[in-house]
């Protein structure tokens, strides 16, 4: 009879290949992403807590009458503030999405991570602007270059990250489709900093484009989304007709 002490082998050679594995990213210079999707997390939680300062910070004087230029300062302070929280939040999930695909890191990939969070740390400034002067096209202009810049430091990542395929999760490794998430992983990443592009240009000369265009980079992502679930709708119902008149 077997005692009950034998499942401890098992669990020596777990810890011996934990320990290997963690012995051969030392050696190649890489690290799993866990503690540097920590840090990104929680910096994009502050940045997203700050940017509601100048909407709070809003002086209104007692003397001062709740009219109706008041009320349109107030409103459009915040509707500047939830279309660019809303614009962060889509950073930060494309900025998910992307480390869903990277598995581990080395010494380039956390300097353009670190990179692309310095750039973030910027959009509050240039979202203060807007709020501040919301027809000025400076702050339209600074905060659209901000996301651009973060879309362009997101792309390179991707573009190093599949150039040396031991950096990516194992599933993709083996996969013989990495061309396709590779630009599966761009698409997600840049289609809102060219909408930004294409609203910096219009800043220059006709602002308000400039605000629908962000707008469309906010909800661009549910929209597609939206539009694959009927898509994928309509041809399970055609299959099912198809089969059913086949039968």
């Amino acid at each position: 009879m077997s005692r009950p002490g034998t499942p401890e082998p098992a669990l020596c050679v777990q810890g011996d290949s934990a320990a290997g594995t963690q012995d051969e990213d030392a050696a190649d210079g890489t690290q799993h992403s866990h503690r540097m999707l920590s840090f990104s997390d929680a910096l994009l939680s502050i940045i997203a807590t700050v940017m509601i300062l100048p909407v709070t910070h809003t002086k209104i004087s007692p003397e001062q009458q709740f009219d109706k230029s008041v009320q349109k300062l107030l409103a459009t302070r915040i509707a500047v503030y939830l279309m660019t929280f809303l614009i962060v939040t889509v950073a930060w999930a494309a900025h998910t999405r992307l480390f869903q695909v990277v598995g581990k890191i080395d010494d380039t990939l956390a300097l353009l991570n670190l990179a692309c969070m310095m750039t973030i740390t910027f959009l509050p400034f240039t979202f203060s602007l807007m709020v501040t002067f919301p027809e000025v096209p400076l702050g339209i202009f600074l905060f659209c270059m901000c996301v651009i810049a973060i879309g362009a430091v997101q792309a390179l990542i991707v573009v190093y990250a599949f150039r040396f395929p031991h950096l990516l999760n194992p599933e993709i490794q083996g996969s013989a489709h990495r061309a396709l998430y590779r630009r599966h992983v761009l698409h997600i990443v840049l289609r809102g900093p060219v909408l930004c592009l294409a609203a910096a240009g219009f800043s220059l000369f006709f602002y308000p484009a400039s605000y629908l265009l962000m707008a469309m980079a906010v909800f661009l992502p549910y929209l597609s989304k939206a539009a694959s679930w009927c898509r994928c709708r309509l041809l399970g119902a055609s299959q099912q007709g198809a089969g059913g008149s086949l039968q």
